[in-house]
């Protein structure tokens, strides 16, 4: 056989070999699962502890070989609970080790994370917010800190949520080919010297420490002496600064709204506005420990960058370390496991000085990673304001023609507010039928997709009318307005979902009840200056979608993005106002509002 034909057939049975792997490990996963949900939900940590241990077990000793002192699996570094499990569970166990041990270290390791993550019960997965990285895009996060300016050679290293060693690891190699002159004693006194990983979940924390180890495992032979312990079980937020601050912080902190203690709220205060979010508070923790001039590298959802909540986590990131580089993840699907949030890889460097943020797109397919720059966006000089960026290429010039406009919603006349009723809390007003003190509930399936009004109430649980009764004054609208629906995904063909709430359909009824999946854009007086005919018409149309994604940081519309929308003079919509007053055509409404943005159609 020729030698070219003898390669093809190589990666042919490489890449069947993979692919059989990965199918071995999806149906292990599922297996996992199934086999933890028949625990009570009180004994599940333990069993997927005491799973992920035996997986972990049979992984390292089809690495490591013959054992010895040097090669036998480093001992728990803060004891967790355990369970005995069945022949059949640790069966499983040691098949699914034995081939992850076919993959590289990082892939291996991240897939055994993800089954001890996918056994967890989902209270407490939620609740410590442990959603572990995709490897293809820990190398990103890892390559864009490295072309911020560190130096492998001599650089301090802090992963402060680092379960599952996902960013160590990789670092880890990185050090030892930095320093691939030096003898082997040297680098593992280096790496042990200079990597740091803090980590509240005790299991995860060993996984991290195992998976070092792994890494190391080809020095660590060759130098005759461990890698010393540099993981610590700990809540980071309670940590103090670190005395000696670290070159980077990188990682993917935990996510989720957290009710804090007053102590951690207090600690954290500068950079909190209302609800906390974990993410957002381990972003301030890692300004706090990293050096001047250092570099912060966070994989996060994309919400920091407009939501109302991060505030003033925006003002104190650009006043102390501002963004330079921002890769935002092109799909949300099939990024983290059991996880629909839009992704950001965002790169900071500790400075006062705020340059200009490189913004791409990046796509994970199977070939790898996909990189597309887009952009070069400057901040705002309100820098607790939203950060408008780009997601594509295609929003570029959008974006810049936006940062020019200064007009708001306020200048249109108009205030956004939610929908008064949380409908759960009032269940038994709910009603099918009118009658006396009974008005018509408006829901958010009443908002039609091509942006009409149709009064109905046709899903579970929704009734069209509602009992009025005493204290309930502050539920009943009276007035026009516009609404919009609150909920909405980037993969929907419209983000921005609007009808005006008829004055005639009030009129019959004497007033409605608004469901708060619905956001009401108000007139804040008698004669506002633009008409709510023509604002349904203008948040309707294709140009104020794209410029609401550009904006948007979540699956909420929410008020305060709506009201920090970028928006043409009212002086500039003359042309608009005569298209509505003629009930022109949407062709023709989406055509003037792209004149607006300066947009091609």
């Amino acid at each position: 056989m020729a030698k070219g034909a003898q390669a093809s057939a190589a990666l042919l049975e490489a890449h069947h070999a993979a692919e059989t792997a990965n199918q071995a490990l999806a149906s292990a996963k599922a297996m996992a699962r199934a086999f933890v949900s028949t625990f009570p939900e009180s004994l599940q940590l333990a069993v997927a502890r005491s799973f992920g241990s035996f997986l972990v077990k049979f992984w390292w000793e089809s690495l490591a070989g013959s054992t010895c002192e040097l090669t036998e699996l480093r001992e728990q570094i803060e004891a967790f609970e355990t369970v005995d499990l069945p022949e059949t569970a640790v069966s499983l166990a040691e098949a699914i080790g034995k081939t992850a041990a076919r993959f590289d270290t990082e892939t291996a390791a991240y897939e055994i994370g993800l089954i001890y993550t996918g056994m967890l019960p989902s209270e407490h997965r939620s609740n410590y917010g442990i959603f572990y990285t995709p490897p293809a895009l820990t190398e990103r996060l890892i390559d864009q800190a490295s072309a911020s300016g560190l130096n492998w050679e001599s650089c301090r290293v802090l992963d402060p949520a680092c379960g599952g060693g996902a960013f160590l690891a990789p670092i880890a190699a990185r050090i030892i080919n930095s320093l691939k002159n030096c003898s082997p004693k040297i680098t593992i006194r280096s790496i042990a010297s200079r990597l740091r990983g803090y980590e509240i979940d005790p299991f995860a924390a060993w996984l991290s420490q195992v998976t070092l180890d792994a890494v190391v495992l080809p020095v660590t032979r060759l130098a005759g002496t461990r890698l010393p312990v540099v993981v610590t079980v700990c809540d980071s937020l309670r940590k103090v600064e670190s005395v000696e601050p670290f070159d980077l912080v990188i990682g993917n902190p935990p996510y989720g709204k957290a009710k804090l203690d007053p102590d951690i709220r207090e600690l954290y205060r500068r950079s909190l506005h209302g609800h906390a979010n974990l993410y957002g508070v381990f972003t301030d923790f890692a300004l706090r420990n990293v050096k001047a001039g250092g570099t912060i590298a966070y994989v996060t959802p994309t919400s920091f960058l407009s939501g109302v909540y991060f505030k003033n986590l925006r003002q104190v990131m650009g006043d102390n370390a501002p963004p330079v580089a921002i890769d935002f993840v092109e799909a949300r699907k099939n990024v983290f496991d059991d996880v629909l949030q839009e992704t950001a890889l965002a790169i900071y460097k500790a400075s006062k000085h705020a340059m200009p943020v490189r913004v791409s797109e990046i796509s994970l397919s199977i070939g790898g990673l996909e990189v597309t720059q887009v952009a070069s966006v400057d901040l705002p000089n309100d820098l607790s304001m939203p950060w408008i960026m780009p997601r594509n290429q295609t929003q570029s010039a959008l974006v810049g023609k936006m940062a020019k406009m200064s007009s708001r919603l306020v200048d249109w006349g108009y205030t956004v507010s939610t929908g008064p009723l949380v409908w759960n809390r009032h269940k038994n007003q709910l009603a099918s039928a009118p009658g006396a003190n009974r008005y018509p509930l408006i829901w958010a399936e009443a908002i039609t997709s091509d942006g009409r009004f149709v009064f109905r109430a046709e899903k579970k649980n929704h009734a069209p009318f509602f009992k009025f009764e005493r204290g309930n004054d502050s539920l009943l609208v009276t007035r026009p307005c516009v609404l919009l629906q609150r909920t909405t995904a980037k993969e929907q063909a419209r983000r921005l979902i609007a009808a005006l709430l008829p004055a005639e359909f009030i009129a019959i009824y004497g007033g409605v009840v608004i469901e708060n999946h619905l956001n009401m854009v108000r007139p804040l007086g008698d004669n506002p200056v633009v008409s709510a005919d023509v604002i349904s018409a203008f948040l309707n149309s294709r140009a104020a979608d794209a410029a609401f994604r550009c904006i948007s940081g979540s699956v909420a519309v929410s008020a305060y993005e709506l009201e920090s929308l970028p928006l043409p003079s009212p002086r500039a919509l003359a042309g608009l106002k005569k298209l509505v007053a003629a009930s022109a055509s949407k062709e023709a409404v989406d055509a003037a509002c792209d004149k607006l943005y300066a947009r091609k159609a």
